[in-house]
C-alpha cells in the first residue's frame, strides 16, 4: 500500500518541493525534480512489463448523483495511470451502477467513510449541487487532490474556503468544463489575432430538462442552487479562455421560473451579463428548453476589432476576418488533442503536463457563475469580484 507521509513514489511527483511556491501562492504544474521521479517510477513500471500498482493515483469517487461522472469513471477505469480505490453513494441503483462501470464494490456510504478509511490520492467529486461544496473541502483538507463535475459547489463561502484550502496545500481543483477541449482549434486562431483584439462575446446554451430522466434531487429546495451557477459554466470558461481576461464585473443577472408547471419553483431560463478585464462585455443564456427530436447545444458569437467569429456544436466554426476570406471547419475537426477535462487532471498530476484549464481558472470560472446567480436572486448589478487565495495569474490564459 501506498505511503503517503514519504517523499518516494507517488506523493513525491504530486507534492510541490518546499522551495516552490509560497503557502499562497497557486501552481499550474508540477516541479521538476518530483516529475522526474514520477518518470523513473513510470520507467521502472514499464521495465517491469506492467506500470507497478504502487505508482497509480488512487481515485476515490465522492458520489454518483449525475451521470456525467459516468463518463469520468469509465475514463478512470481504462488509464493505467489510475486505481479506483473506492465509490461512496447512498442510493442503491447508483451503486449497482458504479459497480457495473468501475468492477468494484461500492463499500461506502458517504464520503466521510471512504476519506477516513482509504489512502486516496485524489476525489472525484459528483454529489447533489448542494452537497458538492462540503465534499470538496473535505478532501482538500484531508490532503486530497479534486476533479469535480460542475458545477464546484453552490454558495459562494465554500468556494472561499475551497480557494484557500487548496493554495495553502498546495493542491489541484480542476472542474468538468468542456467547450475548451470541444472548440479548441478554432480557439487557436482567435488567439493568435485572426480577428484582432476580441471586444464582446455573447453565447446560449440551451438544454433538455428531460424531466422523467432527471435524478428527483434536483427539484429537492436547496439541491440544484439554481440554473446560471448549474449551466452557465461552460461558456464563461470558454469565453475567459478565448479572450484571456479575467472577469471583474457582474454587470447583472437574471433567472425565471417559467414554462414547468410540474415543478413551478425550479428555474428554467438564465441571463447574465459579465465584465472582463480591459471592459468588454460578455452576455450567457441558458434555459432548459431545447426542442425534443431537434439538436441543439452551444453557440458563441464573438465580435472583434479586425472580424467576428461563430461556434456552434452543430455549425462548427466559421471565421471571418476583415478584407480576408471566410474560412470554416467543421464540428470534428475543431476538438483539442486532449479528449476531456479529467484526462488533462491526471496528465498534469502523473505527468506535469499543462492543462487546457488551470485550477486557478476553473476557480474564477465557479465564482462568475456564483456571483452571477446572487446577482439575478437579489437584482444587484454591478458586483465586483471579490478576491479568492488562489487568484488567476496577471495575464490569465
Amino acid at each position: 500500500m501506498l505511503d503517503h507521509n514519504t517523499e518516494s513514489g507517488l506523493g513525491a511527483r504530486h507534492r510541490l518541493s518546499d522551495h516552490s511556491t509560497s503557502p499562497m501562492t497557486p501552481h499550474t504544474s508540477l516541479h521538476r525534480r518530483e516529475f522526474l521521479v514520477g518518470s523513473s517510477l513510470t520507467l521502472a513500471g514499464a521495465c517491469l512489463g506492467a506500470a507497478a500498482p504502487e505508482t497509480r493515483l488512487r481515485i476515490g469517487f465522492s458520489g454518483l448523483k449525475h451521470g456525467h461522472v459516468y463518463a469520468v469513471m469509465k475514463l478512470a477505469a481504462a488509464d493505467p495511470r489510475v486505481t479506483i480505490a473506492a465509490i461512496a453513494d447512498d442510493d442503491e441503483q447508483n451503486r449497482k451502477e458504479g459497480e457495473r462501470i468501475s468492477g468494484i464494490p461500492v463499500k461506502y456510504a458517504n464520503y466521510h467513510q471512504m476519506l477516513e478509511a482509504e489512502p486516496l490520492d485524489v476525489v472525484v467529486v459528483a454529489e447533489e449541487y448542494g452537497r458538492r461544496g462540503e465534499a470538496a473541502i473535505a478532501a482538500l483538507e484531508a490532503g486530497k487532490h479534486v476533479f469535480s463535475d460542475k458545477p464546484l459547489c453552490t454558495h459562494g463561502e465554500e468556494l472561499e474556503r475551497i480557494a484557500k484550502v487548496a493554495a495553502a496545500k498546495h493542491l489541484e481543483v480542476h472542474v468538468d468544463f468542456s467547450l475548451r477541449h470541444f472548440w479548441a482549434k478554432g480557439a487557436e486562431l482567435l488567439q493568435q489575432g485572426e480577428i484582432g483584439e476580441i471586444v464582446g462575446c455573447s453565447f446560449a446554451g440551451p438544454h433538455s430538462l428531460s424531466y422523467e430522466r432527471r435524478p428527483k434531487w434536483y427539484f429537492v429546495p436547496g439541491m440544484h442552487g439554481g440554473i446560471i451557477n448549474d449551466l452557465m459554466g461552460h461558456g464563461v470558461d470558454f469565453v475567459q479562455w478565448i479572450t484571456r481576461r479575467p472577469y471583474v464585473e457582474v454587470l447583472s443577472g437574471a433567472r425565471a421560473k417559467v414554462g414547468f408547471p410540474q415543478q413551478p419553483e425550479f428555474e428554467t431560463t438564465g441571463d447574465a451579463m459579465f465584465q472582463l478585464q480591459g471592459g468588454a462585455p460578455i452576455f450567457g443564456h441558458v434555459d432548459y428548453f431545447s426542442p425534443a427530436g431537434h439538436p441543439g447545444g452551444w453557440k458563441c458569437n464573438v465580435v472583434g476589432t479586425k472580424g467576428d467569429a461563430v461556434f456552434g456544436d452543430q455549425g462548427g466554426f466559421t471565421l471571418r476576418p476583415s478584407g480576408a476570406a471566410e474560412r470554416h471547419l467543421d464540428a470534428k475537426g475543431l476538438r483539442a488533442e486532449s479528449p476531456h477535462p479529467f484526462k488533462d487532471f491526471i496528465a498534469l498530476l502523473t505527468e506535469g503536463k499543462a492543462p487546457l484549464r488551470t485550477t486557478a481558472e476553473s476557480l474564477h470560472v465557479s465564482q462568475a457563475t456564483l456571483l452571477a446567480q446572487a446577482a439575478a436572486e437579489s437584482g444587484r448589478s454591478h458586483v465586483p469580484f471579490p478576491a479568492l487565495a488562489y487568484p488567476l495569474p496577471a495575464k490569465a490564459g
